[in-house]
């Protein structure tokens, strides 16, 4: 699961899912397996998204985008323990500490 913190709530679902698709600086080699992301302001988890795809993003070569679709989950709403600054994060679900 990747972890995208935001830095403030965009006004729309639509502005939110723009927002966190695109120019993240990950290894793109580490994303084989990743089929979730969560979009996270100040802990709360705003929207969980399916990763359709990834690629190198166009306008960063050396940032990654994704193509998300919105999911509904039990996630959504939640208040989760993030302990690190890095605004995008791989993790494994089961690792997720909740407030």
């Amino acid at each position: 699961m990747i972890i995208i913190k935001v830095k403030e709530v965009p006004n729309s679902k639509e502005s939110l899912r723009e927002r966190v698709r695109r120019a993240w600086r990950m290894n793109i080699d580490r994303l084989y397996n990743q089929t979730n992301l969560i979009a996270v302001y100040k802990g709360e988890i705003l929207e969980v998204y399916k990763i359709l795809s990834y690629q190198k993003d166009e306008q960063e070569p050396n940032r990654v985008s994704f193509e998300l679709e919105e999911v509904s989950s039990a996630l959504k709403g939640k208040k989760i323990i993030y302990r690190t600054s890095n605004p995008a994060t791989i993790i494994d679900e089961n690792d997720l500490e909740f407030e």
